[in-house]
């Protein structure tokens, strides 16, 4: 295991951590159960990261050959020209997501069940040496409320895809074989400028 390897799963465990207490902390505020998601629809399933060796499903959430319809963007997050790999997705893409320093990336809600689902997506550093891609979950409680708590980080580099992320929304108390919607945000830390390309959720719990 490299040393990059060993820091990312050390900041992973950190967050995780955080997180776990972060999710029950607010559970035990709100005193209310996560708000059951209606209208999850049927969405294409498919192995995504298969070249990559994971054989798990996964859902799209974006890829941004058709824009951003539907996720909020800020700080001069863009869709620009230039795709992760022909890897993952469709051949022939051609564009992602920019997040310069400041900026952030919200994607609309997605749905997804308590059997461990995981988030993953293609990334890319162009700038800023300490620079980190922070990745945050937001869970809707059933009094509305939308409760935000940390994911995990990616340290960059060249494109490639990040491990799966396990959506820590899946500590609220939620029952199968009930859906509840999250959304997921993305934003650099430390300045630095980043792409990212290709998101998808694993929702285990299949539709």
């Amino acid at each position: 295991m490299t040393t990059r390897m060993r820091i990312a799963r050390a900041a992973g465990a950190a967050i995780a951590m955080a997180a776990a207490s972060a999710a029950l902390t607010a559970s035990a505020q709100a005193g209310v159960l996560t708000k059951s998601a209606t209208d999850c629809g049927n969405p294409e399933i498919s192995q995504a990261f298969a070249a990559y060796g994971d054989t798990a499903s996964y859902k799209l959430v974006g890829d941004f050959e058709n824009g951003t319809d539907g996720w909020t963007l800020t700080g001069g997050a863009k869709v620009v020209s230039g795709d992760a790999s022909g890897k993952v997705g469709d051949a022939g893409e051609a564009k992602s997501l920019q997040l310069p320093p400041g900026a952030t990336a919200t994607t609309p809600p997605v749905c997804v069940g308590i059997n461990e689902p995981t988030l993953r997506f293609l990334t890319r550093k162009n700038a800023g040496l300490l620079s980190t891609m922070s990745v945050w979950v937001d869970v809707q409680t059933s009094l509305g409320v939308w409760v935000s708590l940390p994911l995990g980080v990616d340290l960059g580099g060249a494109w490639h895809p990040t491990p799966p992320m396990l959506v820590l929304a899946n500590l609220l108390p939620l029952l199968p074989p009930d859906m509840t919607a999250v959304r997921f945000r993305f934003a650099p830390l430390l300045g630095g400028t980043w792409q990212v390309d290709d998101v998808y959720v694993d929702p285990r719990a299949r539709f």
